[in-house]
């Protein structure tokens, strides 16, 4: 059983990780802010790129989202050409879904775009807030052993 000090060292990890997660998103949507998409389209997108191709409800689980949800973002990036749609010969019921050789370029775009994007908001001292706050989980998680 834990105690009261223990309780609250943890407490305090995951507040301070909370903050990591909340500082990292937001430099990410600082660097989507020029590519045109939604986070998780730009999800979907690098997702499709990693793993090649994936069914809508692989993409569900993936994003903890429902099956809907995905087919309306997959549905906008299959318009513009950058994902297409392939039944599964063996078992019509499966669709899977991969990058179009446009949406290969555009990711890569998107990187490069992202990338320079980090590089002229207020980087250095998003960075170091960042930082502290890696630092300060650090420091909480070897209390906590």
């Amino acid at each position: 059983m834990l105690n009261h000090r223990q309780t609250k060292n943890q407490f305090e990890s995951l507040t301070t990780l909370e903050a990591i997660q909340k500082q990292a998103y937001q430099m990410l949507v600082q660097g989507l802010a020029k590519t045109g998409f939604s986070m998780r389209e730009w999800g979907i997108l690098v997702y499709l790129e990693r793993h090649g191709q994936a069914t809508a409800s692989e993409l569900a689980d993936a994003f903890t989202v429902t099956r809907t949800l995905i087919s309306r973002n997959t549905w906008r990036l299959i318009q513009d050409n950058l994902i297409q749609s392939q039944v599964n010969p063996n078992d019509r019921r499966v669709v899977w879904l991969s990058l179009t050789v446009n949406g290969q370029e555009r990711v890569q775009e998107g990187v490069r775009q992202v990338q320079a994007n980090l590089k002229t908001f207020n980087q250095s001292h998003d960075l170091e807030k960042l930082a502290k706050y890696v630092e300060a989980l650090s420091q909480q998680l070897a209390r906590i052993n």
